[in-house]
């Protein structure tokens, strides 16, 4: 290996300690992970990527101040790391700063305008603020770049349940489960949906909007 090998050429020692660490995570042996992360920061301080994995570990170990800055520093380092916005914005997320969240998410879009992902993961964060319209719309444009995101249709559906319009909302969970028929996600909020649309049909007062069946 490269490392073992006293390679003199810094570049390959930075990313061979990198990618041990990396596999040091998969295993969940965080100390080496760090401490791999920490010696390719030292081999290269103005390489984003080893600040970037480091900032991964420190998150799963919900040391989100360390992490914060280790993203930070990515993004000072290269201002395009999308990956970094966006793993910010979840550490946002976490903690309970949705705007916190959708900024960071908003820039990570204004770089990367055509990933599925980072529009859901918007979506989520209006959703938890209550911005019904704005998440559907995030979900809409998630589906519409990835029509395999089924993770998009269910959150989806939540979000149209939640703004009272079951027919839409029980067509998300209803094509989650014609692709993936075992979809627990689905077939539990679609069965939330039916009791809560029986309930309300038992209602006079209720303007919520209701399929046939």
């Amino acid at each position: 290996m490269v490392i073992e090998s006293g390679a003199s050429d810094s570049t390959k020692v930075k990313i061979a300690y990198i990618n041990r660490g990396l596999a040091y995570f998969a295993t969940n042996d965080l100390g080496k992970a760090i401490s791999d992360f920490n010696t390719a920061i030292a081999l290269a301080p103005q390489d984003a990527d080893a600040y970037e994995a480091r900032a991964i570990a420190f998150a799963s170990e919900r040391d989100y101040e360390r992490a914060i800055a280790d993203y930070r520093k990515a993004i000072n380092i290269d201002p395009l790391a999308t990956r970094a916005y966006n793993n910010l914005a979840n550490i946002y997320e976490a903690e309970g700063d949705f705007d916190g969240a959708i900024t960071n998410y908003n820039r990570a879009l204004e770089i990367s305008p055509n990933e599925p992902r980072l529009y859901f993961n918007r979506g989520n964060a209006f959703k938890a603020l209550g911005r019904r319209k704005d998440a559907i719309s995030d979900y809409n444009r998630t589906i519409a770049l990835d029509g395999k995101f089924l993770s998009a249709y269910i959150a989806r559906g939540n979000a149209r349940a939640a703004a009272g319009d079951v027919q839409s909302a029980e067509a998300d969970f209803d094509h989650v489960l014609e692709v993936d028929p075992m979809n627990n996600a689905a077939i539990a909020d679609k069965l939330t949906l039916e009791r809560a649309r029986g309930a309300l049909l038992q209602s006079p007062s209720s303007s919520i909007v209701t399929t046939s069946k």
